[in-house]
This record gives C-alpha cells, structure tokens and sequence, in this order.
C-alpha cells in the first residue's frame, strides 16, 4: 500500500470515529457547560493521536493505543442512558478493536490480532443500529462489517 492510499485510510478511520456518532445521534441541544471531556470524546482524541504511531509504522504501540482508545468506548458505552450515544460508543469500541487487530497483525502478533478481532467483530455482530440511522451511517457500518469479516477470512487489511 503507498503513502497516500495509507494516509488516507488512516484519515477516514478517524473521520468514521467522528463521524458515526454524530449519524446516528438525535439533534439535541445542550446548555450545560462542562470542563471535563466527554467520555466518547476521549476515545476518539485517543485514536486521532495515533496517526503518528501509524505513520511511523510504530504498529504494535499504534494496535495498543487503539485497543486503550476501543476500552474506553466501551467503557463509556456501558455508563451510557442514552441508546443511541451507547451504540455510537459500542460501534467506535468494536471499530477500533479491529484497527487494533490489524495493526497487531501488521506488528506480526497474530495472536493478539485474532483474539482483538474476534472481539471487536462478535461486538459489530450483536449491535443493532437506532432507528433511522442516515444512508452515510448505514454506508459506515456496511464497510466496516465488511472490512471486519475480510480479516477473519485472512485477507487482513494492512495500514
């Protein structure tokens, strides 16, 4: 894969960590102010802050970054009321359990690849999407199952 196709792999996997929740969150305004990032935000400041760890092809510290930023997701995911923001936070923790795996897979700990995969996909697999997700969302979620299921068959994704 050359520089650019890579470079702009890592830039979508970024914008579909924005992206999805936003898709799939209702328009909600909000008066509070608060100091403290919000949870889901953490995760996906985390996995914007591995760029260079991808671009330098550092990939097993890119694959546990990724794996921290996809625990923190779930995490949020589970402290979450709102079932919307809970599947956005479920769907960013799966994705990013497989940008781990295949970035484990890269570094050539194919054992930690296949047991992140397997995670993150079987979470993929049990999510069912809100009611009236976007066509951009149901697009998302699409490639991404894809992607997932491609690895699994040994047609890994390489960054």
């Amino acid at each position: 894969m050359n520089t650019q196709s890579r470079a702009l792999r890592i830039a979508a996997v970024i914008a579909a960590a924005a992206v999805l929740p936003g898709c799939a969150a209702s328009a909600v305004q909000h008066r509070s102010v608060s100091v403290n990032t919000p949870c889901g935000d953490r995760a996906v400041q985390i996995i914007a802050q591995n760029v260079n760890a991808i671009s330098s092809h550092r990939y097993a510290a890119a694959s546990r970054t990724a794996e921290r930023a996809a625990r923190i997701s779930l995490a949020c995911a589970s402290r979450e009321r709102s079932k919307r923001q809970a599947f956005s936070d479920r769907w960013r923790g799966a994705n990013a359990l497989v940008v781990a795996a295949e970035l484990a897979h890269q570094a050539s700990q194919q054992h930690r690849a296949n047991r992140l995969l397997a995670e993150g996909y079987r979470i993929m697999r049990s999510l069912q999407p809100p009611a009236h997700v976007s066509a951009l969302t149901s697009t998302l979620i699409s490639q991404t199952r894809d992607g997932a299921e491609r690895d699994l068959h040994g047609q890994w994704s390489f960054w």
